[in-house]
């Protein structure tokens, strides 16, 4: 017996994709890159004024084109399959503050390792993130480069790809093409670069170019809406994600014409709003709900992978509004089966912040989600009608542990349940307590995979000689 969860009428669906061909073909898009409008341009679609306008035709085609699952592969030649129907969980993206023991920190380079280890220590995570935290304690000119060379250093997982424009993104592959000892980019899928389309209707120069460069290298794409209601999109939820989903559409274009099969995941995921403030943005809101499940019903009907969800909340600490969002962001991740889960872990402060106690949370949460998601068996043996009926009316069924109770139920780590007085005796513990001695624990017991000679060279061109 598994959990169902959705929302929408197949009509309301296609009403969506109705319109935003309609705003494909009637409004246009922006791109803010000239090789990205000649490809448009060579390919037969109608440009005005930098504007594309892109028609029914071209979207079912591009679409036709997307696989459906792909293979990503880490360090060592292991593998994830994105599509497969187990979610693969993303690192975080950008914090500027760190959250440790209660006490607020800048990013810093010791931040950031330790991150990196704690991802590849995690049987929660699948995939390691250069752009984990923020590095503007770098000089902007190496400051990619050192985010790689970090990244490469520490982790073995599949990783996140760079995507600062047409050189970033070109040197960073190669990179790790030799880094990994692929002889060709296009002979596996190594990175996968995030593209986020933000404004109304245009795409950026940064996010075009690495679009294009991507696609070209046989690399996979998550394409990324992020409209924000009632700023660069309309004030209803219904005009946000139409907005969104006709940008991630144009996007999807591009990457099929330069390279048809180019692995696209779908996030048509928008943020809530809040008028009262100056930003505008609410990404704890209740309204996310809505925009994940949109988002899943639009991914199954391109026959996309897909990517909504995330671990995060609006609140500064660990306290009830930081665990009630957090869960019901993951929840309807989990619940939807999205493909891919950026900001898995320990994101707070509206993407601002990451946490150390909230990351070690964060994955027991999901723990217990992957559990939620497996459902329970309803059957013969697992009804347990003979027991039932030996025990009688009014019974006790304290017995041997059954294998059905172990399925079934998942015992945290974390979460305090005992009763008072021994909870008084263990010292008062608290779940952000014990989450603390677990990040340090694996911080120590951590190692560093072995390198080649290759790989020694790379690291040192790439890291400054104060992190070698």
């Amino acid at each position: 017996m598994k959990l169902n969860y959705s929302i929408g009428t197949d009509q309301e669906i296609e009403r969506i994709h109705e319109e935003s061909l309609k705003i494909l073909s009637e409004v246009g898009v922006v791109f803010h890159c000239e090789e990205a409008i000649e490809i448009f341009k060579n390919y037969g679609a109608k440009v005005e004024n930098d504007i594309v306008y892109i028609d029914k035709k071209m979207v079912d085609e591009a679409l036709a084109s997307v696989p459906r699952t792909f293979d990503w592969y880490g360090r060592d030649g292991d593998k994830i399959t994105v599509g497969d129907g187990k979610t693969k969980n993303v690192p975080a993206y950008g914090p500027i503050y760190v959250l440790k023991e209660g006490k607020y920190e800048k990013a810093s380079h010791e931040h950031l390792v330790n991150f990196h280890k704690l991802h590849e220590t995690s049987k929660i995570m699948d995939v390691s993130n250069p752009n984990v935290i923020d590095v503007s304690y770098i000089p902007p000119d190496i400051r990619e480069r050192y985010r790689l060379g970090v990244a490469l250093e520490y982790c073995t997982k599949p990783m996140m790809g760079l995507v600062e424009g047409k050189e970033v993104a070109e040197e960073s592959l190669e990179m790790m093409r030799r880094f990994y000892g692929v002889e060709h980019l296009s002979d596996k899928i190594i990175a996968a670069g995030l593209i986020d389309t933000m404004g109304p209707m245009r795409l950026s120069t940064s996010m075009a170019e690495a679009l294009i460069t991507y696609s070209r290298s046989g690399q996979a794409l998550i394409i990324c809406s992020g409209q924000t209601l009632g700023i660069t999109a309309p004030q209803s939820m219904a005009g946000t994600f139409i907005l969104g989903n006709a940008m991630i559409l144009a996007s999807i274009v591009l990457s099929q014409i330069v390279r048809p099969g180019t692995p696209v995941v779908y996030c048509g995921k928008f943020d809530s709003a809040d008028m009262r403030l100056s930003s505008g943005a609410a990404y704890g809101g209740i309204e996310s709900l809505w925009s994940a499940a949109t988002s899943a019903r639009m991914a199954r009907y391109y026959n996309v992978p897909l990517h909504t969800g995330a671990g995060n909340t609006d609140s500064k600490l660990m306290d009830y509004q930081a665990g009630a969002e957090t869960f019901m962001n993951l929840f309807s991740a989990y619940a939807l089966d999205t493909d891919c889960l950026v900001h898995a872990c320990g994101t707070l402060d509206s993407f601002n912040s990451i946490g150390y106690e909230k990351y070690i949370l964060d994955e027991e949460k999901i723990e217990s989600l992957e559990h939620l998601k497996q459902g329970y068996e309803v059957n013969e043996k697992t009804v347990m009608f003979d027991s039932i009926k030996k025990t009688g009316p009014s019974g006790q069924h304290f017995e041997r542990t059954q294998k059905s109770y172990r399925t079934d139920f998942i015992m945290p780590k974390l979460s305090i349940r005992d009763n008072h007085n021994s909870w008084i005796q263990a010292g008062c513990p608290s779940a952000e307590s014990l989450a603390t001695e677990v990040w340090k624990k694996r911080l120590e017991e951590y190692v560093k995979p072995d390198f080649n000679k290759e790989q020694r060279s790379i690291l040192e061109n790439l890291l400054p000689e104060k992190y070698r």
